[in-house]
């Protein structure tokens, strides 16, 4: 899973649970853990599955029976109503985390008071379709990277509704490469310990 809703979307914050983490024997730590919802297109569902959009959503009846189309208004998805699998299973929970993950807070119109939630963990997604192309998505984002003043910050906005930007963590390099210390090539992991066989068959 690799979550990102990049430009910033509206989210209600709807819990703030302030807690603490233990490190080493007698080292604790703030902690903070937000629960987030948010009505977006079906479109999003594409981050988790790309095949999990078309299993819960289908065109059905024609566009112009089922719903009015206005000048300027845009169509909130080609695929607005709802599967006979979607109504059946109803709300769905997402078990997958991600890691290393930022979240950040929109505060005011200057961007002084903007909050930044670094070393995030979102888990616990909850993923409600809804007939007409959107999902509602409540989703838990955990972090211990925080101090006492972003706890303040952040204990006065449960129940509000913020501009709100999550972004994923890099992902890894493709591969790493090794030095075979002696001619300065580099080496993939395999190819490393191809030689090492060679080397010890060749020493026998």
């Amino acid at each position: 899973m690799r979550l990102s809703f990049v430009p910033k979307h509206k989210a209600v914050i709807a819990d703030i649970d302030i807690q603490s983490l233990k490190q080493g024997q007698t080292d604790v730590v703030p902690a903070v853990c937000l629960t987030l919802k948010m009505t977006l297109a079906n479109s999003t569902l594409n981050l988790l599955d790309p095949t999990l959009m078309s299993f819960l959503f289908e065109k059905g009846l024609p566009a112009a029976a089922q719903q009015q189309v206005l000048d300027g208004v845009p169509v909130v998805s080609d695929l607005p109503q709802l599967t006979d699998a979607a109504v059946a299973l109803g709300s769905l929970h997402w078990e997958e985390e991600q890691t290393g993950a930022t979240l950040k807070i929109y505060e005011g119109v200057t961007g002084d008071r903007d909050i930044t939630l670094s070393d995030c963990t979102v888990r616990k997604l909850k993923l409600d379709p809804r007939e007409g192309g959107a999902v509602d998505w409540r989703l838990e984002v955990y972090t211990s990277d925080v101090d006492q003043d972003t706890i303040g910050a952040l204990a006065v906005l449960k129940s509000l509704t913020r501009d709100i930007e999550l972004t994923a963590a890099e992902p890894a390099s493709q591969q790493r490469t090794i030095d075979d210390g002696k001619d300065d090539k580099k080496l993939t992991p395999e190819k490393a310990l191809e030689k090492s066989v060679k080397n010890g068959a060749a020493k026998v």
